[in-house]
């Protein structure tokens, strides 16, 4: 074959010039909050500043009863606990309200004299003489504040639940009944200033059956008691150890 016959050769490809302009970057889209990982979104949360469990609690407390229209009741208490975890404890809780005693006091409303003419001088009332209770200790939430915006402290909400026995007039002379089975229900809140400190606030609602008059059937009787008082823990440090 001659070599004249061949097509003509295709020209080759120049090399790109050493001076040609680069290409430009693909614009930046907007910052969008889908972009972000959803472990980004979600902020650490600081271990605790009060820790409780392994540690004994004496809590000395004052108590009022709130909803008794004839005789507003002053009492003292004291609870013993156990904080088997950070959020749990049980405790063994008393209370006294009898002035005899010496451990109480009982102020009479305005309403007794226009009571006892109403009811022909009957009040079919229940006289809350003392209390022991077994009740665990539930604390849920936890939390800090700001105090003056030059400290912080710390505190939790509780709710208390448990059972045990009540003393009134008919478990003393002349009626001799003995103790009457209670239960009780409550919460609170609770501000932790020192390492070894608590102040208290809490309402608690003991109901148990009782028959103030013997001629009228035994009745379901509820005694509403707001509670302050100071908790002191044993060790009084604690170290913090992750779960």
């Amino acid at each position: 074959m001659r070599t004249d016959d061949l097509p003509p050769p295709k020209p080759a490809t120049p090399p790109p010039s050493q001076g040609a302009a680069k290409a430009e970057p693909a614009p930046v889209l907007p910052f969008s909050e889908k972009d972000v990982a959803l472990g980004d979104k979600v902020k650490a949360v600081q271990r605790k500043g009060f820790m409780k469990r392994g540690r004994f609690e004496i809590a000395p407390m004052f108590s009022a009863t709130v909803n008794d229209a004839f005789y507003q009741k002053l009492g003292v208490g004291l609870r013993l606990a156990y904080s088997v975890h950070d959020s749990f404890a049980i405790a063994v809780r008393g209370a006294c309200y009898r002035e005899d005693w010496g451990c109480g006091t009982s102020l009479r409303t305005d309403n007794v004299r226009e009571g006892k003419l109403a009811f022909q001088s009957q009040l079919l009332t229940s006289d809350l003489y003392g209390q022991a209770m077994l009740a665990g200790v539930w604390s849920p939430i936890y939390g800090k504040a700001a105090f003056l915006n030059q400290s912080i402290i710390h505190f939790d909400l509780f709710l208390t639940a448990g059972f045990g026995a009540v003393w009134t007039a008919t478990s003393v002379a002349p009626r001799n009944e003995g103790p009457h089975l209670a239960t009780d229900l409550g919460g609170g809140v609770r501000f932790y200033p020192r390492e070894w400190m608590a102040f208290e606030l809490g309402l608690l609602a003991t109901l148990y059956p009782d028959q103030p008059v013997a001629s009228v059937p035994s009745t379901l009787q509820k005694v509403f008691t707001a509670n302050v008082g100071f908790s002191f823990f044993f060790p009084t440090t604690f170290e913090y150890v992750h779960p």
